[in-house]
């Protein structure tokens, strides 16, 4: 794995994730379509051209909320997250991620959620990784050959009962990547080994595709 120390945000960081899987896109490395394909081949036949990044209102709440957030689940794993701009595959150069947090040994990494009321209380209730953040999640060891845990953290300072909700995964973590009507379960180095074999056949889809557009 290579860091690439660029500020999140930046025109340089979407560089860097140009051409590229990470969290946001990692599910579609298991479903079907052409979907995910499409776009990186649309992404390969263009140069890279910095984009007018639009924010939400909850995303700029997100923004604003994250570092609060990973100070609160510093004091609460012990644990020391700092920012990283984007952690490229080495093996697999299609893959990557822009970690939320990330220890410096590179062992433990955290994706921090600041979601509205319904969604948080849905998280808390469930005791569990919403299924819509699972597939960001198991990405992160996908791409990290040296990661141990990786901490899901729901952040809501308005709650007043469970302001911070924290779910730690582990390569042996049983985790869901189907639906709730049709799950399919598999432990997270499972998950692994099928998003890195769907990776490389994408790539050699994509190579395949852009040389027949060349004759």
């Amino acid at each position: 794995m290579i860091r690439v120390n660029v500020k999140q945000g930046t025109p340089e960081w979407h560089e860097a994730r140009y051409r590229k899987v990470g969290g946001s896109t990692s599910k579609g490395l298991y479903v079907k379509g052409d979907t995910l394909k499409n776009e990186l081949i649309g992404q390969f036949l263009e140069d890279f051209e910095d984009v007018d990044s639009y924010l939400s209102a909850d995303m700029e709440r997100g923004n604003e909320l994250e570092p609060y957030a990973i100070k609160e689940l510093n004091k609460y794993t012990t644990l020391d997250f700092n920012s990283a701009g984007w952690l490229q595959c080495e093996d697999i150069p299609l893959l990557g991620i822009s970690p939320d947090g990330i220890t410096d040994d590179d062992k433990h990494s955290c994706e921090v959620k600041c979601p509205g009321r319904k969604k948080h209380t849905e998280t808390i209730l469930n005791d569990s990784i919403p299924l819509d953040n699972l597939h960001q999640c198991v990405h992160y060891f996908t791409v990290n050959p040296k990661l141990e845990t990786h901490t899901f953290c729901s952040f809501r300072p308005e709650n007043k009962i469970k302001p911070l909700f924290v779910y730690v995964l582990t390569r042996d973590s049983l985790v869901n990547l189907g639906t709730k009507s049709k799950p399919v379960f598999r432990t997270v180095q499972e998950w692994i080994k099928i998003s890195k074999q769907a990776a490389i056949n994408l790539q050699l889809e994509i190579d395949s595709d852009i040389k027949k557009l060349e004759f």
